[in-house]
């Protein structure tokens, strides 16, 4: 699908995304979900979580801040969603920060098939490891990657992730790759500042399982979202420049900066 046509699919359909997201950036997920034509529920208990999952039409599982009960709760979920066929974008933050959260998200992942992972670098290369019997020197990154690979390393470690978890994986860096383990692409551009704020990344993460619901491809709905993020923080950029902002208002310009290029774009 084309971008407008995901865009205006998005607007029309309203997509409710059960978002099972870390307490850091629960309020910028809700809102950039509002401000792209969609919703967020957030249940977090294991009691509903199947049930909400439901009468969603996207799981969002971003396993930052996580617990035994948290874990349990976005297996729940991301079970119901793979039986009802829904789409599941799972975001494993800072999954090689502890032997705790490498366990965690390796029966996440016994249990539940995403449709796109959207991670750094580093967290990529912990979920490859997890098909290796040798622990690599992958295995012990936090939130923010530390590995800074050239492209041609990248996009191998990106269809090297797809294939192996047979889903699209999107890695975040200062170039983003998006692939399915046969198509690749290469994104550049975006602003610094985004690297400033808490929940860029999860914010981007909400907008892939937005746009999968648009009856794209799990690879086009992720390149999709990829590009206009970084279109995004580009004209929230220039916004805060020309009113001599900080970044204050360059995290607030993201919101307007997002209705905006999506409405706009949906009626082309």
């Amino acid at each position: 699908m084309e971008r407008n046509e995901i865009l205006a699919a998005i607007l029309r359909k309203q997509p409710k995304i059960h978002c099972l997201t870390n307490p850091v950036t629960m309020n910028d997920v809700a809102n950039i979900l509002l401000a792209a034509g969609g919703s967020a529920v957030m249940a977090q208990d294991e009691q509903e979580a199947a049930e909400i999952t439901t009468f969603c039409q996207g799981t969002l599982l971003n396993t930052g801040v996580p617990d035994e009960a948290k874990i349990r709760t976005c297996i729940l979920a991301g079970k119901r969603a793979n039986q009802l066929g829904h789409p599941v974008v799972l975001d494993p933050v800072g999954v090689g920060g502890s032997s705790f959260r490498r366990r965690e998200l390796r029966k996440l992942l016994d249990h539940v098939h995403p449709a796109v992972v959207r991670c750094n670098q580093e967290e990529a290369a912990v979920l490859c490891s997890f098909h290796s019997e040798q622990e690599t020197h992958f295995s012990h990154g936090g939130v923010e990657s530390s590995l800074h690979m050239d492209a041609q390393d990248l996009t191998q470690l990106a269809r090297t992730a797809a294939r192996l978890y047979n889903c699209t994986f999107f890695i975040t860096g200062k170039t983003d790759v998006v692939s399915d383990g046969e198509q690749t692409i290469l994104l550049s551009g975006g602003d610094p500042r985004l690297c400033r704020i808490t929940g860029g990344g999860c914010m981007l993460s909400a907008l892939c399982a937005l746009f999968c619901c648009s009856e794209a491809s799990a690879f086009e709905a992720a390149s999709t979202a990829g590009q206009l993020w970084k279109e995004i923080s580009e004209e929230a950029g220039r916004h805060t420049d020309q009113n001599s902002g900080g970044i204050g208002q360059f995290h607030m310009s993201l919101m307007d900066m997002t209705e905006q290029k999506i409405f706009f774009s949906a009626r082309l």
